[in-house]
């Protein structure tokens, strides 16, 4: 295994804040949605590489973000969002970056995971 030279819970919630902050540019801007949730996408890899680290935390993301991160079509899903119409787009995207959605969900999974497993 490679080094890691942050700490679990700090990486995976920086890869975390920075899914949400690009699929809010998507929200806010038509014209960068494309690039947006591409850029979004591309933190999908190194957070599954990390959460192999702890698999309570695991274990929890699978339950929350399968479809986004482990599921056989993921990366067909990030790219489906990217194409969505705009308000099918925009219920979606919300439901992954409201208060009660997927992303500060699994911001609290990462909290409270101060070691690996």
């Amino acid at each position: 295994m490679t080094p890691r030279r942050t700490e679990f819970a700090p990486f995976v919630l920086d890869l975390l804040d920075f899914m949400e902050e690009k699929i809010r540019e998507a929200i806010e801007n038509e014209a960068s949605r494309p690039a947006a949730i591409a850029e979004a996408a591309g933190a999908v890899a190194p957070l599954r590489d990390r959460l192999r680290e702890n698999e309570a935390a695991q274990a929890q993301f699978i339950l929350v973000f399968d479809a986004q991160m482990y599921d056989a079509h993921a990366a067909q899903w990030w790219a489906e969002l990217a194409r969505m119409d705009r308000p099918d787009f925009e219920k979606l995207a919300a439901s992954l970056v409201d208060p009660e959605g997927a992303l500060p969900a699994l911001r609290k999974v990462a909290s409270a995971a101060n070691a690996p497993s």
